[in-house]
């Protein structure tokens, strides 16, 4: 199957094939070079894991790792320290442990973010506190250190998950469900030395069941939360403005219906845009719906709140906790995901922002190993990628008891120009009037926008948005035309900036 590549990988067209580089050997890792200019992910086999914990890489709210002074970091466990740390990746694909503490309970999970030098980390068990440290990053000798007076109690008492996300004001905000209810705490502004009690989400229907989860995500002036609700059946997503008062929140149900939930939700954006995107992962295998049924949905939330939703999954494929990474040099949203559900591989694959669609099947492999192994719970980074870095996720073999992450390499830029379509037909439909029309061009990108010309000059621009994304035929009508000899072409634009062939209609007179 052919599928576009990260922003590293500029429009390369061409046909992924699972590729590894590793062997095991008695155990052991082998390591090979990147392949120059691979467009596929490679697979690298990473240290072991204590055989007492079940999968570290998870869960499917949070994020391990991280980019930071170029290079990628990530909250690992390893055999020999048995407790989660501070890892980074170096040039020959091997992680190095820094031997930096994140939390001390060996069953913590932990959700990251890293800005301006610092690593905001919440970390959470099923039985034990909620915790918050903030970490200083030192770049000359590339070490982090745990900041006096930290960690800090966001709440006590155990929690299926828990993730972070600082806003626009330098607040930090964390979520979590407990006792069948979402909840959140916050610091007090920018002293993240000093925390609010955990607060109730003030929203009409905040009864959940036992396992389901929140997760939560900053975007343009605005925090989000997003929680599974499978008493409901809902997917609810609840937004408060940077600096209103922390009790006012609007609320919305970007999917509802029954067997439409499941505790599988990840939130992303990009920092900046005022666009939302969801994983979540729906009951329709439970319930008994055929293989065609959605199993996974990619969710999109517009600026106005209105969201837009496609099939990342279907029964059939047997997916299962889904992770997103998103692209904004070329508006593109990755979609991970184990299958089958009991683990074995992760898969991913892409669409645009704008007209979200996936290609049916579970995608192409991301991270593969030997014979045996049981991939599962991949974990990405909070924000986005971008051309100047390799796409990286971390996953673990349940079986095996490892690590393993996939890289995608840098590739060259995208040069390939959309694809235009031939049927393209102006008339005149009333006095003065031309309408032309024309149908949608493709390309692995995405187009971002038509450009009009009459008789050979640019007019206008159309571009894509979201009342207009999913329309297959596009048209553009001009009035108050003089008579004459007109004739109207389209060229179609890339989120590149690479141009269509320019397609022109017959001519029209005008009386």
């Amino acid at each position: 199957m052919q599928l576009p590549s990260f922003g590293a990988l500029r429009g390369r067209r061409a046909a992924f094939a699972a590729a590894t580089a590793l062997t095991l050997a008695g155990g052991a890792a082998t390591y090979v070079a990147l392949p120059a200019g691979a467009a596929v992910p490679v697979t690298f086999a990473n240290q072991t894991y204590p055989s007492t914990l079940a999968a570290p890489s998870a869960d499917k709210q949070q994020s391990k790792v991280w980019r930071g002074d170029n290079a990628w970091w990530s909250v690992m466990i390893s055999t020999a320290k048995g407790v989660p740390t501070i890892h980074e990746l170096r040039t020959n694909h091997t992680w190095r442990d820094t031997g930096v503490v994140i939390d001390t309970r060996a069953d913590s999970t932990a959700d990251v973010w890293y800005a301006s030098n610092a690593l905001n980390v919440v970390s959470r068990t099923a039985a034990g506190n909620i915790t918050y440290t903030r970490f200083a990053y030192t770049s000359a000798t590339r070490t982090y250190t745990k900041v006096t007076g930290f960690p800090k109690t966001v709440a006590t008492g155990g929690t299926e998950s828990a993730s972070l996300a600082k806003d626009s004001t330098g607040t930090i905000w964390v979520t979590f469900t407990q006792g069948n209810r979402v909840y959140y705490a916050k610091s007090s502004g920018t002293n993240d030395l000093v925390w609010s009690a955990k607060t109730l989400l003030p929203v009409a229907d905040n009864t959940v069941a036992p396992d389901d989860v929140s997760a939560i995500v900053a975007f343009k002036g605005k925090i989000g939360i997003g929680w599974s609700d499978q008493q409901s059946n809902a997917f609810r997503f609840a937004v408060h403005t940077d600096g209103a008062a922390a009790g006012t929140w609007s609320v919305e149900t970007p999917l509802s219906g029954a067997g439409m939930v499941d505790d599988h939700v990840n939130l992303k954006a990009v920092g900046g845009d005022t666009r939302v995107f969801a994983a979540v992962k729906t009951s329709q295998d439970a319930i008994g719906a055929g293989d065609t049924a959605p199993l996974v949905y990619v969710l999109r939330r517009n600026a106005d709140g209105t969201w837009v939703k496609a099939i990342g999954a279907a029964v059939g494929d047997k997916a299962t906790r889904p992770q997103l990474l998103l692209d904004r040099e070329s508006s593109r949203v990755y979609l991970f995901e184990t299958g089958p559900a009991t683990g074995g591989t992760i898969y991913y694959k892409s669409s645009p922002f704008l007209g979200l669609k996936f290609a049916r099947g579970r995608g192409a492999p991301f991270i593969t190993g030997p014979v045996g192994a049981t991939m599962n719970d991949v974990s990405t980074a909070k924000g986005s990628t971008t051309s100047a870095v390799d796409a990286l996720a971390i996953a673990v073999d349940t079986t095996g008891k490892r690590y393993y992450h996939g890289e995608l390499p840098v590739a060259a830029a995208d040069t390939s120009a959309p694809i235009p379509q031939n049927a393209i037909n102006s008339s005149s439909p009333s006095a003065g009037t031309i309408t032309t029309t024309w149908p949608l061009s493709t390309d692995d990108r995405g187009i971002v926008a038509y450009d009009v010309f009459q008789n050979g000059t640019k007019i206008d621009t159309i571009t894509i948005s979201a009342t207009n994304e999913n329309n297959r035929t596009f048209s553009y009508t001009k009035n108050g035309l003089p008579a004459g000899t007109y004739r109207f072409a389209v060229e179609a634009r890339d989120a590149a900036g690479n141009k269509g062939a320019r397609k022109t209609a017959s001519q029209v007179i005008l009386p």
